[in-house]
């Protein structure tokens, strides 16, 4: 596995926590800093990550609430007509 070198920096007694954790947990403050970020990244996005681009797509094109919950709705009725003309074709 290719690692990379980080440094942060960190308050005094957050350093010292981690210390202690690390400590309880039988593993070495770098170990236990590793295994922290590892987890932190190996984790799936939460809904509020994977919609945040779309959010600020939204926020910035200037559409008002009522515009965007016509046009969500609008396309909702288009997919239903259209789920309804599939069942009629069959």
């Amino acid at each position: 596995m290719e690692t990379t070198t980080l440094t942060i920096h960190v308050r005094k007694n957050t350093k010292a926590i981690l210390e202690e954790k690390a400590k309880s947990n039988g593993k070495d403050f770098v170990e236990y800093v590793e295994d922290l970020l590892e987890k932190d990244a190996d984790q799936p996005k939460t809904l509020d990550e994977i919609l945040a681009p779309f959010r600020r797509e939204v926020e910035a094109s200037g559409i008002t609430d009522e515009e965007f919950d016509e046009l969500i709705e609008s396309e909702r009725q288009a997919v239903w007509k259209e789920k309804q003309k599939f069942k009629a074709d069959f």
